[in-house]
């Protein structure tokens, strides 16, 4: 439900099997981590969700009490939005700042990680094959915040083959993810990169945050 509509708040599910603070619905809406994104918290008929994970092909939400839920009963499920959306502009944005740095910085700039993204921030790494311009980034970060403003229209979903997810903006080609997005730049609202901490020699990590 989330890959067919990333903004949809609440739902009805059937429990399809309950161990002990695990739980699994016939549906759901909760995002699982995975792919470097965190899985969405929220309630489950009141019960508070922790975490939601996907483990054998099954989204399993991890509550906080289990105060006698059982196979075959209907509950209703709520995320917390607040996060959620927060996730979705940044998820976004962080596809914007990863063409950006290529336009920027050329091809001695290679991606080195799939990214790690909370409620905070994003945390990409980059390897660099020349000496890192700090100059430059600030050139990355208006770049990203002009094509935001410009207010394009964001699209992510299934391609022909069935198979494969992509998330694409009109100026740039596909980008194979299967995370939340929102559906126009616009939304993103202005953000902020920074370096983070140098994780090694000729590898450089890029923070993003929104304003």
């Amino acid at each position: 439900m989330f890959r067919i509509d990333p903004y949809l708040k609440e739902f009805d599910a059937t429990i399809v099997s309950v161990d002990e603070n695990l739980v699994v619905l016939d549906r759901t809406c909760f995002y699982p981590r995975g792919g470097g994104q965190v899985g969405d918290t929220g309630t489950i008929s009141g019960v508070r969700v922790r975490d939601t994970l996907r483990e054998d092909m099954e989204v399993r939400h991890i509550i906080e009490d289990n105060i006698g839920f059982r196979t075959g009963q209907v509950v209703h499920g709520v995320i917390d939005w607040d996060s959620r959306y927060r996730i979705m502009r940044l998820h976004s944005a962080s596809h914007l700042v990863f063409y950006s740095m290529k336009e920027v910085f050329g091809n001695g700039c290679v991606p080195a990680s799939s990214g790690q993204l909370d409620y905070v921030k994003d945390r990409s790494d980059y390897l660099f094959d020349t000496p890192f311009d700090k100059g430059k980034l600030a050139d990355v970060e208006s770049r990203v915040n002009g094509l935001i403003a410009d207010g394009l229209p964001i699209t992510h979903g299934l391609e022909s083959d069935g198979e494969r997810l992509l998330w694409r903006v009109s100026l740039f080609p596909g980008m194979e993810c299967g995370g939340t997005h929102v559906r126009n730049t616009a939304e993103i609202g202005h953000i902020t990169i920074k370096r983070g901490s140098k994780p090694g020699k000729g590898r450089e990590r890029i923070e993003l945050t929104l304003a």
